[in-house]
């Protein structure tokens, strides 16, 4: 007679895990989060918001963490959230206490948030965390395919470009 324990979950990501007891800090997303600035990211973020009215919005860092993963890899709305929901050093980076395998947010919410956050937040987070991904140099930035249609990230992007080119 066989029993076999395992169940058909893989065992290295059950449902939900608790991410500080099991990930290497040693990773290259785990050691950009320590270096963020992220309490000045969430101070500028938090200006494009009432303070006490309406629906509450997503976190300023996991939105941040988006646009910097977008940036770094050179990716659509759309496959930024999938990196997301398949990487637990990504969601650990933006700011996740726990493996998430349902869907955290839409992607359309990068969208609506590139048109909301102004110039300020946007000159901040182009400087600083430019210069940290540059410093950093465990990130090699992707190249930018179509640089014209894409907007506010797009010149990011082209300007990040420049400076490693």
């Amino acid at each position: 007679m066989y029993r076999s324990d395992k169940s058909n979950e893989p065992m290295l990501f059950p449902r939900l895990f608790h991410l500080g007891a099991r990930l290497d800090y040693s990773n290259r997303w785990l050691k950009l989060a320590e270096a963020m600035p992220w309490e000045k990211l969430d101070e500028l973020y938090g200006k494009y918001f009432a303070k006490n009215s309406g629906r509450p919005a997503k976190d300023s860092r996991l939105i941040t963490g988006l646009l910097t993963v977008k940036l770094v890899k050179n990716l659509s709305d759309e496959e930024a959230v999938r990196e997301f929901m398949e990487s637990p050093y990504i969601q650990a980076f933006c700011g996740a206490e726990y493996f998430s395998v349902e869907d955290v947010l839409s992607p359309s919410v990068l969208s609506e948030r590139r048109k909301r956050l102004g110039e300020d937040f946007f000159s901040f987070f182009d400087s600083e965390v430019v210069r940290l991904l540059k410093d950093s140099k465990a990130f090699r930035l992707k190249s930018v395919k179509d640089p014209g249609n894409a907007g506010l990230i797009a010149r990011l992007i082209t300007a990040i470009k420049n400076i490693f080119g």
